[in-house]
């Protein structure tokens, strides 16, 4: 396995209460995301519900990390309410992108998602300074990492306590 792939598999299907399932995806998200260091895996939680994690990771094309809006709005949804929300974890305080995502052509479901870029050991929401990051660091030689890392579920999802748990794997990678 290579070392983009063991970052993936480093963040475990069973994280104390949370149990993960591994969801498949198809060739064309592949293709559009243009890698597969790709982990797609919802977790649930017996008593708070389910959160869908996504990261997508790269350590040599920074083109993998794009705003997720990006893929809602080309897959019939819109996007309302966006703004960032503060999380907490593992000792640090990030700020996450955050969004609803109705789907125009079944207006009733909606789906909130949350999103942070990772660059190297730094989080940001701004898909311009991971982008420079990134590419900072390709230019002076250091060896870093790219993820967007999203998070999606209903309004009700246990993000927060989802987010505590899941930033303790993030944050060694």
């Amino acid at each position: 396995m290579d070392d983009e792939r063991a970052v993936l598999h480093s963040v475990p299907l069973q994280m104390g209460e949370w149990k993960g399932r591994d969801l498949a995806l198809d060739e064309r998200t592949y293709e559009i995301l243009e890698t597969r260091n790709v982990l797609s895996r919802v977790y649930q939680n017996a008593k708070d519900g389910s959160v869908h994690l996504l990261i997508v990771s790269s350590h040599k094309d920074r083109r993998v990390a794009h705003p997720p809006e990006v893929c809602y709005l080309s897959s019939h949804y819109s996007i309302l309410n966006s703004g960032k929300e503060l999380f907490r974890g593992n000792g640090q305080n990030i700020f996450l992108k955050s969004f609803i995502a109705q789907d125009t052509k079944n207006p009733a479901h909606e789906e909130k998602v949350l999103y942070v870029y990772k660059v190297g050991k730094r989080f940001t929401t701004n898909y311009f300074a991971q982008q420079l990051l990134f590419a900072w660091n390709r230019a002076t030689r250091q060896e870093t990492e790219i993820q967007l890392i999203r998070f999606a579920g209903s309004k009700d999802s246990p993000f927060q306590a989802f987010f505590e748990v899941v930033l303790k794997y993030l944050s060694q990678s």
